[in-house]
């Protein structure tokens, strides 16, 4: 009863302790957004916009993408953390 109990409260410690900062820094893209003109005048106009918006979607996705990275690895971290508190209780302190 008192493992679950310490187990619990290191979880919601855990917990806590990571949405504490986790706004202390928040990542943005520098990602360029083409601005799209009111009339095209050539077809160099449209392919050129047209490959702006290619470029600033795959820009969005490889932020995106080293985003979650991100979160997997800061998650993990959590869990390791998590199991070696509890291997911790587990074995050392019973």
């Amino acid at each position: 009863m008192i493992n679950s109990l310490i187990r619990i409260s290191v979880f919601s410690l855990v917990a806590t302790a990571g949405n504490l900062h986790a706004d202390s820094y928040s990542p943005s893209h520098s990602c360029y957004k083409p601005s799209k003109p009111y009339e095209f005048t050539s077809q160099w106009e449209v392919d050129s916009f047209n490959d702006e918006v290619e470029m600033y979607r795959n820009c969005i996705a490889d932020f995106v993408e080293e985003q979650q990275e991100a979160i997997r690895r800061h998650s993990q971290a959590a869990e390791e953390a998590i199991d070696e508190w509890n291997n911790f209780v587990n074995w050392e302190l019973n």
